[in-house]
C-alpha cells in the first residue's frame, strides 16, 4: 500500500481518539447535570448527522472527498477551541453541551462520508480489503482505549482540556490531509444540478445497482439488530443478574475484541474469496453470540459469547464493505457512502426503540433471529455478489 495511506490513517485514528475521549467527557459533564441533560445531548449529536448526510455525501461528490474533510477537520478544531474559551469563562453548562454535541454531529454529517470514501483513493481494488480492515482495526483499538483514557483525561483536565485536545488531534489531520495527496484522487464532479437533485441521482444509482441495493438493506437489518446488543441489551443484562460495572464492560469489550482479531487477520492475509458467502457466515456467527448471551447469567460465559459475537461482526463488515465501495462508481463516492451512514442509522433508532419495549429475552431472540436472516439473504446472494467482487 502507498505510504501517504498509513499517514491519513495516523491522522484519521488521532482524530478519532480526540472525538472519542471527548464523547466521555461530554457524557460524564452531561450526566452530572441531570440524566435528561444526558438524553439531549446524544439527540444533538445524532439528529443533525442523520438530516445532514445525504447533503453531506453530495458535496463530496461536488468538491471532493479529500477538500471535504480539509474544510470540516479545520472547522472542527476552530470551535472545540472556541467552545473550550467558552466553558473555561461561563462553566459546565447544559446549553453548551448540546451546542458541543450539535456542533460536532453537523460537521460529523459531512465528514462521514467523505472519509469513508477516502481509502478507495489511495489503494488499488484489490489493496482496498486490507486497508480498510486496517482502518477498522485501528478504529476498534480507539474504542478499546478511549473509555479508560478519556475517564483519565476527564480526571486530569476536564472538559476544557478534552476540547482543547480534540481541537489539537484535528489540527494535526489539517496538517496530514494538506500534505499528503491521494493517487487515485476523483475530479470533483463539474456538473451543478440542485443538491436535492444529487442526492436523489445517488438514491438512483444504489436502487439500480442490485449489488449496492443488496448490500444496503442487508447492512440496514444487521445494524438495526445487532448494534443495540451492545449499547442497550448487554446493560440491561447486567442489571437483571447483578453484574458489576467492570464485568459489563468486560462483555463490551469483549465484542470489540472478537472484532478486531478478525480485522486484524484481513489487515494482514485478505479476505477470503468468496465474500458474499463468508459475510453470511459471520451472520450466524454474531447470531449464535447473541443467542448465548440470552442463555447465559453469568459475566464470564456472556463475556465468551460476546467474542463469538465480534469475530461475526469482524467477517461481516470486513467482506461487505470492501465490496460496497467497488461497486460504487467513482463519480458517486461520497452520496454512497452517505447512504451506507443512513442505512445503519435510521434503522437502529427504530430498532432500539422496538428492542426497549419488548422483555429482555424477546428482545435478544428477535436480534439474533433477524441477524440469522440476513446471513440466509446473503448466501441467496452469495453468486451475484462475489460475481461482482471478481469482475
Amino acid at each position: 500500500m502507498k505510504r501517504g495511506y498509513y499517514g491519513w490513517l495516523a491522522g484519521s485514528t488521532l482524530s478519532a481518539f480526540g472525538d472519542s475521549a471527548l464523547f466521555f467527557a461530554l457524557g460524564w459533564a452531561a450526566t452530572g447535570i441531570a440524566p435528561q441533560v444526558a438524553g439531549l445531548v446524544l439527540t444533538a449529536f445524532t439528529l443533525p448527522r442523520a438530516v445532514l448526510l445525504l447533503l453531506g455525501g453530495v458535496l463530496g461528490d461536488r468538491w471532493g472527498p479529500r477538500r471535504v474533510l480539509l474544510i470540516c477537520s479545520t472547522l472542527v478544531a476552530g470551535c472545540c477551541f472556541g467552545l473550550a474559551g467558552a466553558v473555561a469563562l461561563a462553566g459546565t453548562s447544559a446549553a453548551l453541551l448540546i451546542l458541543t454535541a450539535a456542533v460536532i454531529g453537523t460537521v460529523d454529517a459531512f465528514a462521514l462520508p467523505a472519509a469513508g470514501a477516502l481509502p478507495r483513493l489511495f489503494v488499488t481494488d484489490d489493496e482496498l480489503p486490507k486497508a480498510m480492515a486496517l482502518g477498522t482495526s485501528a478504529t476498534q483499538l480507539v474504542r478499546l482505549a478511549g473509555g479508560p483514557i478519556g475517564g483519565l483525561l476527564v480526571a486530569s483536565v476536564g472538559l476544557v482540556g478534552a476540547l482543547t485536545i480534540d481541537g489539537v488531534t484535528f489540527a494535526v489531520l489539517f496538517l496530514v490531509l494538506l500534505v499528503i495527496r491521494p493517487p487515485y484522487d476523483v475530479k470533483p464532479e463539474p456538473d451543478r444540478k440542485s443538491v436535492m437533485r444529487q442526492a436523489a441521482d445517488g438514491i438512483r444509482v444504489a436502487w439500480a445497482d442490485p449489488v449496492l441495493r443488496s448490500v444496503l438493506l442487508v447492512v440496514a437489518l444487521v445494524a438495526a439488530f445487532v448494534l443495540p446488543v451492545t449499547s442497550l441489551c448487554v446493560p440491561l443484562l447486567a442489571r437483571t443478574h447483578g453484574w458489576s460495572a467492570f464485568h459489563t464492560g468486560l462483555v463490551v469489550g469483549a465484542t470489540v475484541t472478537g472484532s478486531l482479531l478478525v480485522t486484524l487477520a484481513v489487515a494482514r492475509f485478505g479476505t477470503f474469496e468468496r465474500s458474499g458467502l463468508v459475510a453470511g457466515v459471520g451472520c450466524l456467527f454474531a447470531a449464535v453470540g447473541i443467542t448465548s448471551l440470552a442463555l447465559t447469567s453469568s459475566a464470564w460465559p456472556a463475556t465468551a459469547a460476546a467474542v463469538i459475537q465480534g469475530i461475526g461482526v469482524g467477517l461481516f463488515t470486513s467482506h461487505l464493505a470492501p465490496l460496497f465501495i467497488r461497486s460504487t462508481p467513482r463519480s458517486h463516492l461520497t452520496r454512497l457512502q452517505s447512504l451506507l451512514s443512513l442505512a445503519q442509522t435510521i434503522p437502529l433508532i427504530a430498532a432500539t426503540n422496538l428492542l426497549a419495549a419488548l422483555d429482555l429475552d424477546h428482545a435478544l431472540l428477535l436480534s439474533a433471529t433477524s441477524t440469522a436472516l440476513a446471513g440466509l439473504i446473503l448466501f441467496r446472494l452469495e453468486g451475484k455478489l462475489d460475481n461482482t467482487l471478481s469482475k
